[in-house]
């Protein structure tokens, strides 16, 4: 079994055991499955649905490392780079992704279609003065 971290727009994140096969990664995120480093997260991997946005699935949470956000139900995983594959998530990366997706969680009443034009300035600028902080730690 593997250890994931789900989460899903507009609810907490979860842990949830799953067998580690391509139908069950497919099944959390709905669709076919895309996977990126999580940002700020040592050896977890975070997946996604490829074609989120073109099927107009609901914002989660925002990536401004990658400049995007991340849509519908995604999940992320711990890696092992000795071995190049996923491995369970540890308490430590869940406290880890659960405090950057609170950072990052969309503002409520914004939605990501609708308000992209305000939404991305306002979240980048947000990363901006959270890494000015780290840098003056």
């Amino acid at each position: 079994m593997l250890k994931v971290l789900v989460k899903e727009p507009n609810k907490e994140p979860y842990v949830k055991e799953i067998e580690p096969e391509l139908k069950n990664y497919q099944e959390i995120v709905g669709g076919l499955i895309e996977c990126v480093e999580m940002p700020g997260v040592k050896n977890v991997d975070l997946y996604v649905n490829e074609e989120g946005k073109l099927d107009n699935l609901p914002g989660n949470f925002w990536l401004p490392e990658y400049e995007d956000c991340v849509v519908g139900t995604c999940y992320m995983v711990g890696y092992d780079p000795e071995e190049c594959e996923n491995v369970s998530i540890t308490d430590k990366q869940i406290k880890e992704c659960t405090k950057y997706i609170k950072e990052y969680e969309l503002p409520e009443g914004m939605d990501l279609y609708l308000d992209f034009k305000l939404l991305q300035p306002y979240m980048m600028n947000k990363f901006k003065k959270n890494m000015k902080k780290k840098m003056e730690m």
